[in-house]
């Protein structure tokens, strides 16, 4: 079961967070960086920012507000309002997204969210419900679109959503309590995490949210006092919910063969105990708040030899044979050089336009003689020219070589081991 998360929410008008009550009667409660900042300060899990204006006023979210909100944070950042398109998406991704936010132009379009999914993935893609007496309503609550919340989640699940935001209009602002019912038969229908929003007034409702669903959106009670987190954690932990049960821990993943460190992740003991029990790393999402399976997607799993704990119990080492690259870029770490994760990434996605991806297109050897064409500036260079040009050629020498390597399939790890072999 996912680690259950604390998440406050923006909702945004005019370039400031506003709160009202089931939609209405929206009051100014203050300025969205300086609160993003002091969620982020105060340990939240995430942060909600969606501009509810948007929609309503026929315009996309206001990308330079989300860029400044998102300049101050550490923590995972979902943004929504006004996504009517790919491209909407991608420019809040761009500004500093995590993940994005879609509501009524999921309702309008329903294919737009497979389209988001399969551009973006789906760990990326959040569809927001409002439902007032169990009925969606679309247009910051609105219009009603004649469907019942639970059957539009199981939709927007089946579309490829990787988790639902679902807001209970009724119990909106009220501070009287989560619409446990409402949520409750959402979060059994589908298998994605659901956050639970609408009604939080006291850490017990906050409680009682999550002993139904994955998360909890927070909003009235902390935009006053936004302090008020660092005092809600103890006041779970003391109610014993779901919040207290399990504490992520850092995940180096090293390889087993070369001792190479392919990347850092998190568990906590769900993905622990599936990574033992089927010999295949597991990890703890933070963005999605949920369990996934290294390689899922990709087929790049991490078949796992040896799980070893720290000193003080607070990491994992993981010792793996990697099946294929550990890292998203195509680099066979996370943690390679720079210029071999964008060569590797280009290597993987060929964009139009490409230097790269002109160059791997021509094959290996076009590729090599561009890396020797390189050597000889490089010894001319060296041999009685500027630092300066010395450097701008060793920089073209080694983006040539890192090329040459994508083309014959190899990766500068190789090299580096070969180094390491003859005590270089």
């Amino acid at each position: 079961m996912p680690l259950p998360r604390v998440i406050p929410c923006l909702d945004v008008a005019g370039g400031r967070v506003v709160k009202g009550v089931r939609f209405r009667g929206l009051r100014d409660v203050g300025d969205p960086v300086e609160l993003g900042e002091a969620y982020s300060d105060a340990g939240a899990d995430e942060l909600v920012f969606l501009d509810v204006a948007a929609t309503l006023e026929g315009r996309a979210a206001l990308v330079g507000l989300v860029r400044s909100v998102a300049e101050r944070l550490s923590i995972p950042f979902t943004v929504g309002g006004g996504v009517r398109q790919v491209a909407d998406a991608q420019a809040l991704l761009e500004a500093g997204a995590d993940k994005v936010s879609v509501n009524s132009a999921a309702l309008e379009l329903p294919e737009l969210i497979g389209e988001l999914a399969a551009r973006l993935g789906s760990q990326a893609v959040v569809v927001a419900i409002d439902a007032e007496g169990g009925d969606v309503r679309s247009h910051a609550g609105g219009r009603p679109v004649g469907r019942r919340a639970v059957d539009w989640a199981l939709e927007a699940e089946a579309r490829g959503a990787g988790e639902l935001l679902l807001t209970s209009i009724d119990a909106d602002g009220t501070r009287d309590g989560y619409d446990l019912a409402l949520t409750g038969e959402v979060a059994a229908a589908v298998s994605v995490s659901v956050i639970a929003s609408g009604g939080a007034g006291t850490a017990r409702h906050v409680a009682e949210a999550l002993g139904v669903a994955q998360a909890a959106l927070l909003a009235s009670i902390l935009h006053e006092n936004p302090a008020r987190l660092v005092t809600l954690r103890s006041e779970l932990r003391e109610l014993g919910s779901r919040f207290a049960m399990s504490e992520l821990r850092a995940a180096v993943v090293q390889d087993a063969d070369s001792g190479r460190v392919l990347m850092l992740a998190w568990m906590d003991e769900d993905a622990l105990a599936r990574t033992r029990a089927t010999g295949e790393a597991h990890f703890f999402s933070r963005s999605r708040g949920m369990l996934w399976r290294k390689g899922e997607t990709s087929g790049n799993t991490l078949a796992v030899e040896e799980l070893r704990d720290d000193c003080d119990g607070d990491a994992i080492l993981l010792r793996v044979h990697p099946a294929g690259p550990t890292c998203h870029t195509g680099a066979a770490s996370c943690f390679a050089p720079w210029l071999w994760r964008r060569v590797a990434e280009r290597a993987r996605e060929r964009p139009a336009g490409s230097y790269v991806a002109r160059l791997l297109g021509a094959g290996p050897a076009d590729c090599a003689r561009k890396v020797g064409e390189e050597g000889v500036e490089v010894a001319l260079a060296g041999a009685g020219e500027t630092d300066e040009r010395l450097v701008s050629e060793l920089a073209d020498l080694w983006f040539h070589s890192y090329v040459l390597l994508a083309a014959r399939g190899l990766d500068p790890a190789a090299v580096e081991d070969e180094l390491r072999r003859r005590g270089a």
